[in-house]
């Protein structure tokens, strides 16, 4: 199998991988261990996790290779498309911790 089309070379697609199962295997163990130890509910966990996660992911942005695509994509089509996947994503999981409680 090819991956010309995507251009992610295998060995950090699997770093991905490996990096996405971690967080994910791990995240309703820990969210578990949190509710133990304090009084943090979903709401406020998820928004922790979501803003720590913010901070990682502007940390290693400048990491990146700069690529220019194709077609550039107006800025508020792809802020507004960032927001809504945001917020489905936050829903999602404060819905998890939730059901964690």
């Amino acid at each position: 199998m090819s991956n010309a089309v995507s251009g992610l070379p295998v060995g950090r697609g699997l770093l991905c991988l490996i990096v996405a199962g971690v967080a994910w295997g791990t995240a309703g163990a820990a969210a578990s261990l949190v509710y133990r130890a304090g009084d943090m509910g979903p709401v406020a966990l998820s928004f922790w996790r979501c803003a720590m996660g913010l901070v990682l992911l502007l940390a290693a942005r400048p990491l990146r290779p700069r690529v220019r695509p194709s077609a550039a994509e107006p800025a508020g089509r792809k802020a507004l498309r960032a927001g809504v996947t945001g917020i489905g994503l936050a829903v999602f999981q404060t819905a998890y911790f939730a059901a964690v409680q």
